[in-house]
């Protein structure tokens, strides 16, 4: 009997739903041969989470203020909080934006200034126009300009580059429109064997990108490496390939010829330690027993799995929680299914 590789037969986007902050979507890919469910998952996961580019706000200037420890008179926040307000802030471009965007935010209190009252020139679009900002008494008139630019994952303060002009303050970059990602493996039946893979995937999205268009820009990426490897095999031809390949491999380059690929453009938030938190003992302590040592590994929990482990209760959960927004602007997505 010919040895047949079975591939997939079947793609399936088994729910969609649009949430108040964000987007979600499942989906099935079936048949797969053993193992490769979670072949497929890894790969499709990690480029997600990392490399799916947005826009986001990376540095304020308001008149007169110098650094994020000051305040602004009549505004009940100050520069520290507002900055982690406008991590929050969901920027979608309907064209590739090259260099800065900028934006400005002009109001008079009493009252709140929500992202629906940034400023935003054509082709840009605030999609979570009630993300609250700051605060104004009545006598307040805040100005402040901001600034975006196209990036992926979360790149810090301290890998970014300085700005010129000294009431400019740096917001670290939280990119990736990607909030969290998952994925299970069932089994399916060809024929009379009932081992073969289904990957069940479950993408989280802010409302400036589709998880069906996340996943696509996933599958391109990756095919684009994919493609140039096989290019590659096909200009070294079949005769004398070895030796060939092993030459390229083995081949010291010169100096002057290095590429410099910085490690930390691969980084990405959840990829980070648990310690970046600086979570209170007991917390960390309990999440770490359960083997969640990463941001990926925590956020990866609903907070219903949390409140099971041994304890973390609901002040735990509140302190992983501040945390998560203070420190990344990022949140617990899972907790919006609690209600479902």
């Amino acid at each position: 009997m010919a040895f047949e590789f079975v591939m997939p037969r079947k793609f399936i986007l088994e729910e969609e739903r649009e949430e108040k902050d964000h987007f979600y979507a499942r989906f099935a890919i079936h048949p797969l041969e053993k193992g490769y469910a979670i072949t497929l998952g890894n790969a499709l996961r990690r480029v997600l989470l990392s490399s799916i580019p947005a826009l986001a706000i990376t540095k304020i200037r308001i008149p007169g203020k110098y650094h994020e420890f000051d305040t602004i008179n009549g505004v009940k926040e100050d520069i520290i909080e507002i900055m982690l307000n406008l991590k929050k802030v969901q920027l979608y471009s309907s064209n590739p934006v090259e260099g800065f965007v900028r934006m400005t935010i002009e109001k008079k209190g009493p009252g709140e200034v929500k992202a629906g009252d940034i400023k935003v020139p054509t082709g840009i679009e605030v999609v979570n126009p009630d993300q609250h900002i700051a605060t104004l008494a009545d006598d307040a008139i805040v100005y402040i300009e901001l600034f975006a630019r196209t990036g992926m994952g979360f790149v810090p303060v301290s890998e970014m580059e300085p700005d010129d002009n000294i009431e400019t303050i740096l917001i670290d970059g939280v990119f990736s429109p990607v909030l969290r990602v998952n994925f299970l493996t069932e089994n399916v039946r060809v024929g009379k064997r009932t081992d073969y893979d289904k990957l069940i995937l479950e993408i989280w999205t802010k409302r400036n990108i589709k998880p069906v268009d996340a996943l696509k820009q996933s599958v391109n990426i990756l095919v684009d490496h994919f493609r140039f490897i096989d290019e590659e095999l096909e200009r070294i031809g079949t005769s004398g390939a070895l030796q060939q390949i092993v030459y390229h491999v083995e081949k010291p380059k010169e100096p002057a010829e290095e590429e410099e690929i910085e490690e930390s453009e691969y980084e990405d938030i959840y990829s980070r330690k648990l310690e970046e938190l600086d979570l209170p003992a007991r917390v960390a302590n309990a999440l770490k027993r359960e083997k969640i040592l990463t941001i990926g590994d925590l956020v990866s929990k609903a907070p219903s799995e949390l409140l099971k482990i041994k304890n973390f209760g609901k002040k735990s959960l509140e302190e992983v929680e501040e945390r998560l927004e203070a420190k990344f602007g990022i949140s617990l997505v899972g907790k919006s299914k609690e209600g479902e």
